[in-house]
């Protein structure tokens, strides 16, 4: 793995950049390392030669092979340590740069010194640490160069050798300032190098999280998302799509055609004419889908977006609902205020006709539908209020012991009539006086289906905990039940099965459950019928006041 492959792999970790930098330094220098490594095992090549290689070792042939053969032992060890990545990298980095600079001004010397035309390892040496370390070791590196080859020179002069050369201090001048201007150009260009790769490498990891990004948008979508090339092979489907087509898990068919001849074809006929008309598809699942085709541009392939149609019909049809509950709330609003004088009305003839058993009839008819319409007017209007919830915590079983009574009161039926089983002290999120009108409602819903009062429970309200660890209130009966004909529309609004019924209980119910972030079910049973409130995480409304 390279260097930027690697420092690529931990920057999608998370890994900080000055750790990305370091991870690349320890690369350069395995890099560095083993070219010293193989220089050196070439110079131990020139050193058992005995000179034969000129200008290698010609001068001092032992010398040569001497330094030569600690000379690879110590890359080899160098190798393995920065393999491990033992120690601190400028610690190694420096040391080994010490020793590749004495060891080559050694080689220097056996090789006849400047004249020998060996320099040019010492300069690559230079070149070399000034990629690794800061400006400030470069200058001492490139500073302990220009000093050796001083002492290498003068050294005949300092041992009373007839080899000296005085003349030849211009070349080792020129050298050394060679020596500094290799380490700084050097340095500059490898501080350019990294700038860049760093800036390159960084718009490559922005570019690869905005890649996972879309990928994790696009698998996290409702509709179906497929993305195609201009050949029509396809190169991402997330979940839903797999799902409309009856496709496992992380299987993708790899071209459209393959998916659906009939998406194909919409596709192809889209691309050659982008005016033309979307048509509805069945998929192998069973799916009736209307597909959306968004050109990504030239060569860029295509977007297709995959809508269930029962999905959007749903969703009409809760507009439609919502309007109808809005229409028909300012309808019983304005119902009320003449049912009220009608009732007052039929009040006051049957006072004034209580020797007329007829009229009395008749009048009783009256005020029979009037209180039944009234009922209605009622029933419509708590549809309006869904959205004024006052949710608060409080413990669920200490409400239905302070409730119960109330609840019985309002179904005229004894206390004993309904049945209490709480696992323990739950608190629940949730507007009590909503959360009073749904448990009213579904009662009277178990009630109207049941047998008459027998002294024995007749509704049981279980709370407990679901898989999940949701609270859960269970209304169960043992009636005659629900049939499963009409269970898909139990909740909607003014569906009944009775004479007298409004087809409002439920739906209000459901609505109020809703509005409160919670979930009304029916589940079958065997004998009777389960209703299932299920409430929300309590850390879902933190902000909502606790009430006793």
């Amino acid at each position: 793995m390279s260097a930027t492959d690697r420092a690529l792999e931990l920057a999608l970790e998370g890994v900080e950049t000055p750790m990305l930098a370091r991870e690349q330094n320890w690369q350069l220098l395995s890099y560095f390392n083993r070219y010293r490594l193989v220089l050196a095992l070439l110079a131990c090549v020139a050193g058992l030669l005995h000179g034969a290689l000129a200008p290698f070792g010609s001068t001092d042939p032992r010398l040569f092979l001497w330094v030569a053969a600690p000379y690879a032992a110590l890359y080899i060890v160098a190798l393995d340590l920065g393999r491990r990545r033992l120690g601190d990298f400028e610690t190694q980095a420096a040391v080994f740069a010490f020793f590749d600079i004495i060891a080559l001004i050694l080689m220097l010397h056996a090789s006849g010194g400047l004249q020998g035309g060996t320099e040019i390892l010492l300069l690559v040496s230079i070149a070399g640490t000034s990629f690794l370390l800061g400006r400030r070791m470069t200058v001492f590196f490139a500073a302990l160069a220009t000093v050796g080859i001083l002492l290498e020179h003068s050294w005949p002069y300092l041992t009373g050798s007839q080899n000296f050369q005085p003349a030849h201090y211009p070349q080792v001048g020129l050298f050394g300032v060679t020596l500094f201007v290799t380490a700084t150009l050097s340095y500059l260009m490898a501080n350019r190098l990294r700038q860049t790769e760093a800036l390159a490498q960084q718009q490559e990891v922005d570019l690869l999280h905005m890649a996972r990004l879309n990928e994790q948008i696009v698998a996290h979508m409702q509709s179906g998302v497929i993305v195609a090339d201009d050949h029509g092979l396809i190169h991402l489907m997330n979940r839903p799509g797999r799902i409309y087509f009856g496709l496992a898990e992380g299987h993708t068919p790899p071209s459209l055609r393959a998916l659906s001849p009939e998406l194909h074809d919409q596709w192809a006929l889209v691309t050659a004419n982008p005016q033309a008309g979307r048509r509805l598809l069945t998929s192998a699942a069973g799916y009736t889908l209307l597909p959306r085709f968004r050109k990504l541009g030239q060569g860029a392939g295509t977007v297709i977006f995959l809508e269930d149609t029962s999905i959007l019909k749903q969703q009409a049809q809760q507009l439609k609902m919502s309007a109808l509950a809005r229409l028909t709330a300012g309808i019983a609003h304005e119902i009320r205020n003449p049912l009220g004088a009608i009732t007052h009305a039929a009040q006051l003839l049957l006072e004034s006709a209580a020797k007329d058993s007829e009229t009395q009839n008749l009048v009783s008819i009256i005020d029979d539908q009037s209180r039944r319409m009234n009922t209605i007017v009622e029933n419509v209007l708590q549809l309006g209020r869904r959205d004024r919830t006052r949710a608060s915590r409080f413990a669920l079983d200490g409400w239905f012991r302070q409730s119960l009574p109330a609840i019985a009161t309002a179904l005229n039926i004894p206390i004993a009539a309904l049945s209490l089983y709480a696992e323990n002290t739950t608190h629940v999120c949730f507007d009590p006086d909503q959360l009073f009108q749904i448990v009213n409602n579904l009662c009277h819903n178990s009630l109207k289906h049941s047998a008459a009062y027998s002294d024995r429970p007749l509704v049981k309200l279980l709370v407990a905990h679901d898989s999940d660890g949701l609270t859960v209130l269970d209304v169960i009966d043992w009636g005659s039940g629900i049939n499963a004909s009409i269970v898909e529309h139990i909740f909607d609004p003014f569906f009944t099965t009775t004479a007298r019924g409004t087809g409002l209980g439920l739906y209000i119910a459901r609505e109020l459950a809703e509005a409160n972030g919670a979930r009304l079910e029916y589940h079958a049973e065997p004998v009777g019928a389960r209703f299932r409130l299920t409430f929300g995480r309590l850390s879902d409304c933190s902000d909502a006041p606790l009430t006793s």
